[in-house]
């Protein structure tokens, strides 16, 4: 199999700054969208491109042309187009790269990510479980507890992927702050389970005296008259 380092030196300088912009335009759709979970999803302005990469997208298109099954030219061509905002085209690609590498979590990743961007949140959540069969990490799971937290109302399952992010000894301190904070913020697991329990009556009507009870009640209040 052909891999990228047949680009030159500039082409995959640029391959990187591509990678780095993405990486920040997720950053901070994410610090949006946790100060205001339920912000309906919109097609954000995309990042200044640093110069020369629309020659570098050309060249990772050709690659791909020249080598079909070259999983990794694929993998930052998706990048370059999620980078791009062109969401169907990285649609596209995505799923290419997800049938020529099944076992390779970067395809099944990229694509949750643009499904969320899409809007579909179900089916991205669908995909970044997978990816989390594949190779568990803790930013994924991170990501699925947003997702099923404040996007799919389910939050049980996203405190569940939080907690499981939480205790991953491979996970940054910055990543660990940040699940700690949607932790906090999320609902108990067990609230809905809560809900479900019946309050007391405020208004029950006293039941009605056996002969039995009425008989002792009229023992107490005679033996209480009887006192001096």
């Amino acid at each position: 199999m052909t891999d990228l380092p047949k680009l030159n030196g500039p082409a995959r300088a640029l391959v990187l700054l591509l990678a780095l912009a993405l990486a920040a335009m997720l950053v901070i759709s994410l610090a949006e969208r946790f100060r205001n979970p339920h912000l309906t999803v919109q097609v954000r302005p995309a990042p200044q491109a640093p110069a020369g990469m629309g020659d570098a997208v050309g060249m990772l298109m050709q690659e791909v042309a020249k080598n079909p099954k070259n999983v990794d030219a694929m993998v930052h061509l998706v990048e370059a187009l999620m980078s791009a905002q062109n969401w169907e085209a990285a649609e596209t690609f995505a799923q290419r790269a997800m049938t020529l590498d099944l076992n390779n979590p970067q395809p099944p990743y990229l694509l949750g990510v643009i499904k969320h961007n899409q809007g579909k949140h179900k089916e991205a959540a669908e995909l970044l479980e997978k990816v989390v069969t594949l190779h568990d990490n803790a930013s994924v799971r991170y990501s699925l507890g947003v997702l099923y937290i404040h996007f799919l109302h389910d939050p049980k399952r996203g405190v569940e992927h939080l907690s499981a992010g939480l205790h991953d000894p491979k996970a940054s301190e910055d990543l660990k702050k940040g699940i700690r904070e949607e932790l906090e913020k999320a609902p108990l697991p067990h609230a809905e389970d809560a809900g479900t329990v019946q309050p007391e009556p405020q208004n029950q009507q006293p039941q009605a005296d056996t002969p039995a009870k009425t008989g002792k009640k009229v023992k107490e209040t005679n033996g209480t008259a009887a006192r001096p």
